[in-house]
C-alpha cells in the first residue's frame, strides 16, 4: 500500500492507541482486521514500544493483538 493510504494511517493510529492502553495497564488490545502490509507496521510499532504482538484469525479478518511480555 502506498504511504498516503488512509487504511495504513488508520491502522497505525489504532496501533498507537492500543500501545498506549497496554502501557497504561491494559493486559492486551486487539486491533481491527487489517492487511498484511498494515499488520507488519503494527508489529513494528509494538516492538518499538517493547511490547509483544501476534496476528490472529484468517484472512481477510486477520488482526493483531498487542500485549505485554
Amino acid at each position: 500500500a502506498p504511504a498516503g493510504d488512509p487504511a495504513s494511517s488508520q491502522g497505525t493510529q489504532d496501533a498507537q492507541e492500543a500501545i498506549n492502553k497496554v502501557l497504561n495497564g491494559a493486559h492486551s488490545v486487539d486491533l481491527k482486521p487489517a492487511s498484511s502490509y498494515v499488520r507488519r507496521s503494527q508489529h513494528e510499532m509494538a516492538r518499538e514500544a517493547d511490547l509483544v504482538s501476534h496476528s490472529y484469525g484468517k484472512e481477510p479478518r486477520r488482526r493483531v493483538r498487542i500485549f505485554r511480555d
